[in-house]
């Protein structure tokens, strides 16, 4: 990616890696977990730690170096995906010592130190998403980064799930089991650290408009 020129190139550059990646680890499973498929959840801190382990340098330039010159047609697909994914992961890389420090404070005495979660970190969030059809909810950690809009939330996880009518879909902010939509601009980690230094707990939710859940009150995402 660094000996590239072209910004393209270096996002096919990426895509190759992440591809490696995931093929690597479905290699290692054994012969009776054919089946097993690696989940963002668990992809997530692998490529982390395969960040630390290649010594790229430079990562945060060649991010911005994409992100700045690619249109952003070419950017809503599984490039988007994973172009949000590395910059998520630079920015808990730089952030880490600080997010660590901010966590041990809040532990209760008694307790031992606690690494944070990925869901924990920002530069990744975890969101609900109904199966309507399963009757059941799921939370995925996926990457959003800080500054991140509403609007391109929707629109990466709706690729990540292949939902095929993104219209119909939006992201809610959950607070003591009452929910409402988030507005195209509104960014889903400022409203989260505004919440969480006024001592409330909050949940975001990507599910279909017009849909109605019965939200815990004491519903959060970390």
């Amino acid at each position: 990616m660094q000996t590239a020129y072209s910004p393209l190139k270096k996002l096919e550059n990426l895509l190759g890696a992440t591809a490696s990646i995931y093929n690597a680890i479905q290699d290692s499973f054994t012969d009776d977990s054919d089946n097993q498929v690696l989940a963002a959840d668990d992809f997530l801190p692998i490529f982390i730690y395969t960040l630390v382990q290649c010594g790229v340098v430079s990562a945060e330039i060649e991010c911005e170096y994409i992100w700045g010159l690619l249109h952003p047609s070419l950017l809503t697909g599984e490039g988007g995906y994973y172009l949000t994914t590395l910059s998520s992961a630079i920015h808990v890389l730089k952030n880490f010592q600080d997010t660590y420090e901010a966590a041990t404070l809040k532990r209760p005495i008694n307790k031992e130190p606690r690494l944070p979660c990925i869901g924990d970190l920002e530069g990744f969030m975890k969101i609900i998403i109904p199966d309507e059809g399963q009757e059941s909810i799921m939370t995925k950690t996926l990457p959003v980064r800080p500054n991140m809009p509403a609007k391109e939330v929707c629109s990466m996880i709706a690729h990540k799930f292949k939902i095929t009518n993104p219209q119909d879909y939006g992201l809610f902010i959950v607070i003591q089991g009452s929910e409402k939509k988030l507005n195209d601009n509104d960014c889903p980690h400022n409203m989260k650290a505004d919440l969480q230094n006024r001592k409330q707990m909050c949940a975001f939710a990507f599910k279909r408009k017009g849909t109605h859940f019965a939200w815990p009150k004491s519903l959060s995402c970390g």
